[in-house]
Parts: structure tokens; C-alpha cells; sequence
């Protein structure tokens, strides 16, 4: 089966998140960034990952166009969903608005797998607004490990 991980990674998280699920699956994979490639041919893969990152509680925009402009071949394609999120309180809810509700019900498996804030990596409104919003004062990271060793299980 050939499987292409397709994400969309600001600062790096969701990146690193998705090249830790294709070195745990059971097949060759191929990582496709829609930042660097916003229109990839999905047509030779037989499962598709999609990957999103939160951002003050709205899903890439690039995901989203993906997935609308893909929707007839996305609903032919075996589909595992995630999203790297650091609003625990909301995270369920961001899954939800995170992709839109024909992948929802076509999915097998799906996950919340953590987030970072990488304040090295970000401007200073954003530091500003993560400070002010977040409570967070420096670099974090909560990646869920278990979760995704859990999501690749179910994917494999």
C-alpha cells in the first residue's frame, strides 16, 4: 500500500510529527508538505495521512483547500487524520473544524497528537499573543507520544 503523509507545518511541529508516523508504518512513504508543494497528484496512493497544525484555534487553510479540491479522490483512499494542538480544553473541537465532515465519516483513524510552542521561531506578536493567551512564557513541548504510536497502530 502507498502512502503519502500530506501536511500542513508552520514552525516545524506538524512536520516532525508526520515523519515520526511514516518511520512506524509498515510501508514506503512519501511526505508531501503543502506549504512547499500546495497542489500534489494524490491519484498513485492508496492512503492518504492528512496532517494540520492549530493556530489560535483555526486549521491551515491550506488543508482545507486541499481537501475540498480533492474531495472526489480523497473519498476513494483509505484516510487517517491528525492535527498538533496545544489547547487541551478545545482540542476535540478543533479536530472537528480541523477537516471537513465527509473526511470525518470516511475516516478509520484519527488523532490529537500534541503541540509545541517554539518562541524561537515565532515573531514578536506571536510571542506577545501566546503569552497572553496561552500562559506560556518560553519554548514547550507536549507532544503525545503514546498517541501517536497509537494512531500509526491503528493505521497499520
Amino acid at each position: 500500500m502507498k502512502t503519502a503523509i500530506i501536511y500542513y507545518s508552520k514552525y516545524g511541529t506538524t512536520e516532525q510529527v508526520a515523519h515520526l508516523i511514516g518511520k512506524k508504518l509498515d510501508n514506503e512513504v512519501d511526505y508531501i508538505s503543502l506549504k512547499k508543494c500546495p497542489k500534489p497528484d494524490i491519484r498513485s496512493y492508496d492512503r492518504i495521512i492528512l496532517g494540520t497544525s492549530i493556530y489560535a484555534g483555526t486549521p491551515s487553510r491550506m488543508v482545507t483547500q486541499f481537501c475540498n479540491k480533492n474531495q472526489p479522490l480523497l473519498e476513494q483512499k483509505v484516510i487517517g487524520l491528525f492535527i498538533c494542538c496545544m489547547n487541551k480544553e478545545q482540542e476535540a473541537e478543533e479536530m472537528n473544524k480541523a477537516f471537513p465532515e465527509y473526511l470525518q465519516s470516511l475516516v478509520i483513524p484519527k488523532a490529537i497528537l500534541g503541540g509545541e510552542f517554539q518562541f524561537d521561531k515565532m515573531n514578536f506578536i506571536e510571542r506577545f499573543l501566546t503569552k497572553k493567551i496561552a500562559k506560556a512564557s518560553s519554548s514547550v513541548s507536549r507532544l503525545r507520544y503514546d498517541a501517536i504510536k497509537e494512531f500509526v497502530d491503528k493505521v497499520n
